[in-house]
């Protein structure tokens, strides 16, 4: 049960990654920091949550999500409001490294918490 509510809210992080890095930006341009720093850990918090349900070849799982971002970096230049930037790119890539090693810190997290008493009830 707790595998297929974490699956399904990782495709919702997807999905609101998707919708947030395409919809018009939400930080001015002279917070460039910050938004590297918002992408870094939007990127570590997607690969960490998928890092739990895919454990053998994460690679694979880190390699698309960073395509995933390159990906989503392009599709803004097709959008009135975003341009892509590389730099962006290597924030979410790096995110993505961060949410791995993160994930080995980790590991198991969703049987952990289903393992809670609160969550037992």
């Amino acid at each position: 049960m707790i595998e297929r509510l974490w699956r399904a809210a990782g495709w919702l992080g997807v999905g609101l990654a998707l919708v947030v890095s395409l919809m018009p930006p939400a930080l001015d341009e002279t917070r460039a920091h910050a938004d590297k720093l918002v992408h870094l850990a939007g990127y570590a918090v997607l690969m960490f949550w998928w890092a739990q349900l895919v454990v053998r070849e994460r690679w694979k799982l880190a390699v698309a999500v960073i395509l995933f971002g390159v990906a989503v970096e392009l599709l803004q230049g097709l959008t009135p409001d975003r341009q892509p930037d590389p730099l962006d790119a290597l924030a979410n890539s790096a995110g993505v490294l961060l949410g791995w090693l993160a994930a080995r810190i980790l590991p198991n997290f969703p049987r952990r918490l289903a393992l809670l008493p609160a969550l037992r009830e």
